[in-house]
């Protein structure tokens, strides 16, 4: 069983996650062979070392390895290769570490959730600042499709709607559904026509906010949201 973090810890990792979205990449040190520890809290568990913040980085970088090198991780690469690796290999990711007893020592799952909830915010921009977002369509209008969360939290039917801000995923996701074709929708329609329409029925709204992390489903409300804030 995963140690429950306390409140210190709490603050550590989501500053972490803060940092890591807004520079899109963390650190950690040169030379690999140092950049894990054993857990504090769980024995036989290894934790790998990651780092916002350049200065802490460097500092701890060369009390552990009398060398202050590091090597910058991009943020999709974390979160797409390394996260998956140490989950599978049962490890554990340290967060701005400092060597103290309230290390964070976050599941990689968890991890990988909290950094694509983080980067929802940059991706609404991104969608405003375009004008426009992307639907797959059939011959009755958007396709809906089954929800990938048992229980869907942020439905009330088990089917969501896929929104894409690049026509190029949405045409990848038109073949991998049978989709008929693509809608390019105005923002300003998005906001007072398509989203107020999966609100209706029920449908969360799938969002990729880190591209080849998988979707993350959200409500339409909290999409409008962001939208609206961005």
């Amino acid at each position: 069983m995963l140690h429950m973090p306390r409140i210190p810890e709490l603050a550590q990792r989501d500053r972490f996650v803060r940092r890591a979205v807004s520079q899109v990449r963390v650190l950690t040190l040169a030379d690999e062979e140092f950049a894990s520890v054993p857990s504090q809290k769980l024995p036989g568990r290894t934790v790998q070392l990651f780092w916002s913040s350049e200065i802490e980085a460097k500092r701890w970088a060369k009390a552990l390895t009398g060398d202050d090198g590091l090597q910058a991780i991009p943020l999709q690469t974390f979160v797409v290769d390394i996260l998956p690796g140490i989950g599978a290999a049962k490890g554990l990711a340290g967060t701005d570490w400092v060597s103290d007893p309230i290390e964070a020592e976050i599941d990689p799952t968890d991890l990988i959730l909290r950094l694509k909830t983080e980067s929802l915010t940059e991706l609404a921009r991104g969608m405003v600042a375009k004008g426009e977002v992307y639907l797959v369509a059939g011959e009755d209008g958007p396709m809906v499709q089954a929800s990938t969360q048992k229980p869907n939290r942020h439905a009330s039917t088990a089917e969501v709607l896929a929104v894409f801000s690049s026509r190029a995923d949405a045409e990848r996701h038109m073949k991998r559904t049978g989709g008929k074709n693509i809608i390019a929708d105005p923002i300003a329609d998005f906001l007072a026509s398509t989203l107020p329409w999966a609100q209706q029925r029920g449908h969360g709204i799938s969002l990729e906010p880190i591209p080849g992390a998988g979707p993350l489903e959200v409500p339409a409300s909290d999409v409008a949201a962001r939208l609206t804030a961005s």
